[in-house]
């Protein structure tokens, strides 16, 4: 993820002293905010779910798991204020771990939601095969599989941030060459984004096909919930994407078309905190999102509500029957 400090942009020449400002100080305000938001919100779904449940569901293990990647997200919030205002004062190898961390805990957000996905559809449409599949060891293998994968997806980072920098700077364009951040460019939006929301549109395409024909809708609030978890991630990361997509097609074009290609990096650096400040939001929403589904219980948004919220999940997600189009009352599934 690019970020840029005031000391990046000194030597461009097209860019004010007011936007110079603007640049640095209007997202280290975004994100103090983000930071004041997450933190307590996230650290509260942890230790709700530690706390008050000593058996969890695929999905509750999948909240989680969730939530502690905000949460790491959220640590690295005030080193990225600091350098926006000030600049880079940690040294080039906690750039490069910290960095790292970042994207580590982006794909594995990226996952976690996916995984989701699958296990609703699952459970919807091949429940007696979602019975058998999800026992609890095969949960907490997928769940060390999905960290992993994420571990791999995110050391690119590593080798990139590896090229020596100036003193005071901590960003993303440490690229060798332009093939190399194409290349880096391309797996990061093809497996951090299209992919995984391509499986989550087939999932509820076949979850909602699934619902029309279920008598019972009594489960819609909690699958709405998770819904709108995904929609927040999916509108929180597009912007960032879409401008990986316009970075990468300018160098493709800077050969044949240098002054097209020369626009089109000058608006995606100038944009770059902008959409890097609102890629952090996804990590403070879930919460929000939580506490709005959580006041649907009697005696408003308090502790208890959210811990209500929570079993229903559990429960919905452990329950002994879904209803079939035949009426049928119950189908198996086995506690994780």
């Amino acid at each position: 993820m690019a970020l840029y400090n005031a000391s990046e942009l000194e030597g461009n020449s097209t860019v004010t002293g007011e936007v110079r400002e603007s640049i640095s100080v209007l997202p280290s305000l975004f994100l103090l905010l983000c930071f004041l938001v997450g933190v307590p919100g996230n650290g509260f779904v942890v230790w709700t779910i530690v706390s008050k449940f000593s058996q969890r569901s695929l999905t509750l293990l999948l909240i989680l798991n969730l939530a502690i990647t905000d949460l790491i997200v959220m640590s690295t919030i005030p080193f990225w204020m600091y350098s926006f205002l000030y600049g880079w004062v940690f040294g080039n190898v906690f750039c490069r771990l910290l960095k790292y961390l970042v994207y580590l805990t982006i794909y594995a957000s990226i996952f976690l939601i996916t995984l989701m996905s699958l296990h609703r559809v699952a459970a919807v449409v091949f429940p007696f095969a979602s019975q058998k599949l999800w026992r609890p060891r095969v949960a907490h293998c997928a769940l060390l599989a999905l960290w992993l994968a994420a571990c791999l997806f995110g050391s690119p980072i590593l080798i990139v941030s590896s090229k020596p920098k100036k003193e005071g700077v901590c960003m993303d364009e440490m690229y060798y060459t332009d093939q190399q951040r194409i290349t880096v460019n391309f797996v990061e939006t093809l497996f951090g984004f299209v992919i995984p929301f391509a499986v989550m549109a087939v999932c509820y395409s076949c979850v909602l096909r699934r619902l029309r024909l279920l008598k019972s809708h009594k489960k819609i609030k909690t699958r709405k919930l998770i819904a709108a978890v995904v929609l927040a991630f999916f509108v929180c990361w597009l912007p960032y994407h879409v401008f990986n997509i316009l970075i990468s097609v300018a160098l493709m074009l800077k050969k044949e078309r240098p002054e097209t290609a020369q626009t089109l990096l000058g608006v995606t650096k100038v944009a770059t905190n902008i959409h890097g400040a609102l890629a952090f939001v996804s990590s403070c929403l879930n919460p929000i999102l939580y506490a709005f589904a959580a006041r649907s219980f009697r005696g408003g948004l308090r502790e208890s509500n959210f811990a209500k919220l929570f079993a229903k999940i559990h429960e919905e997600s452990e329950e002994k029957s879904v209803e079939k189009s035949t009426g049928d009352s119950g189908l198996s599934t086995e506690k994780l």
